[in-house]
């Protein structure tokens, strides 16, 4: 295929009768993955050639790349890795456009239909579900296009080439650990420390807890599988709210459908107070979220312990209304589906009671397919001076889609950070 904008204007007429495959291929030095979270989990969202020479950007073009199975929505030459759109570089980034969000999931616990007695469904309590190893993210990428050098030179096409290694650009901000709890038990989790800690300064904590269907023994796994943890790593969100964000790997399921939880409700919370007594951690700003199980955990935390959370973010969760007396006056903010057949008559019913006690809860509803934009607008009317409680459901939906749209509504993050113990 004759490429001729790369001729215009150079005067090199013979140039342009040449093919892409008249060119010397192999000046590509290096071909790495880029990974993103997205709400569905990890992907492959762009990828990274290194040349052998600087080329100029005037001469690349999304269609000069080929990525099987996906579009590439931008490429661009940058003078250094993961650097901006430069006049000449020998790296060029390749963006892909997002995949749609995908519903479907792994049955976390397959054993528990021959298990659980006749009327009692839901994962069992101690089980440990139905890991899924962690496969790396990789890219594959031809170069269909001729592309040029800052001296002038023409490389034509590159066959399809694999990428030799992978970047996990926000699960690598955390470092994993092992907590031993007073029991001798132990409880692996994944930890992130702001990049910049001022002397005399306290941080906030964000404590996200999974679902069931990420019970695994692999520690990375609850930051993989959504947004739930590395939302709040996002360096956007880091430069205006530095924080602490703690990321537990439960490897077992730790409540059930009954409403009973293991021991590792209070190891997560023995982990937190841990966490507060070797860091710079505000305890007036500890902060819990969770999604399923996950979200059960977190409501169960707040009926255990009502005065250790400055907020909680409930997330496509349940919990028995008759014992949640203890989140009034909590600061409460939950999102549910519709089409969620356990979270959502449970939620309703849990606001309701707050109503009726006299802590006000301000509902909103939106559509679950609504643009980001649409669901940023309604949250912000949404927030009023001196309301504890408010509840979002989605239109439609389902368990799954809800935490896939949830960790990404700013306004509520910014409501949730708003919020301190007590206050």
């Amino acid at each position: 295929m004759v490429k001729w904008k790369l001729c215009l204007g150079t005067g090199l007429l013979a140039a342009c009768c040449f093919s892409a495959g008249a060119f010397a291929a192999g000046h590509v030095e290096d071909v790495e993955a880029i990974s993103q979270v997205y709400g569905d989990g990890e992907k492959l969202a762009e990828v990274q050639l290194r040349y052998d020479a600087d080329l100029l950007g005037s001469s690349v073009t999304a269609e000069d790349y080929a990525v099987p199975g996906r579009t590439v929505a931008k490429a661009f030459v940058s003078a250094v890795p993961y650097g901006k759109a430069a006049e000449k570089g020998r790296y060029v980034q390749v963006e892909l456009a997002p995949l749609p969000l995908s519903d479907q999931m792994v049955d976390p616990h397959p054993e528990d239909k021959h298990k659980a007695p006749v009327g009692v469904g839901g994962p069992q309590l101690g089980s440990h579900g139905n890991p899924q190893p962690l496969v790396p993210v990789t890219g594959k990428i031809s170069q269909k296009g001729l592309v040029k050098t800052a001296e002038g030179r023409l490389y034509g096409g590159e066959p399809e080439m694999s990428s030799s290694h992978t970047r996990q650009l926000l699960i690598e901000k955390f470092t994993q650990h092992t907590f031993t709890d007073q029991d001798g038990k132990k409880l692996q989790y994944n930890l992130y420390v702001p990049e910049k800690l001022e002397k005399g300064k306290v941080y906030p904590l964000v404590l996200f807890m999974h679902d069931a269907g990420t019970v695994s023994p692999e520690v990375k796994a609850t930051l993989s599988q959504g947004r739930g943890a590395v939302t709040w790593v996002e360096p956007e969100w880091q430069k205006e709210h530095p924080c602490f964000v703690l990321a537990p790997q439960y490897d077992t399921v730790i409540v059930n459908d009954q409403y009973q939880y293991g021991p590792e409700l209070d190891r997560t919370i023995h982990l937190v107070e841990s966490l507060s007594s070797q860091y710079p951690i505000d305890t007036q700003r500890i902060y819990n979220t969770g999604q399923s199980m996950g979200c059960m955990t977190s409501i169960a935390m707040d009926v255990k312990y009502p005065d250790f959370f400055g907020a909680s973010y409930l997330v496509a969760g349940k919990w028995n209304p008759r014992v949640t007396a203890p989140l009034a006056r909590q600061n409460i903010w939950a999102v549910a589906a519709a089409g969620d057949p356990g979270a959502k008559p449970s939620m309703d019913t849990i606001m309701t009671q707050l109503d009726a006690d006299g802590d006000r809860v301000i509902r909103g509803t939106i559509a679950q397919d609504a643009p980001e934009t649409q669901v940023d607008q309604l949250t912000e009317q949404m927030i009023q001076p001196g309301v504890h409680a408010y509840y979002l459901l989605y239109q439609g939906g389902s368990h799954r889609s809800t935490w896939q749209h949830a960790y990404d509504i700013t306004p509520v993050k910014e409501w949730i950070f708003g919020q301190k113990k007590g206050a």
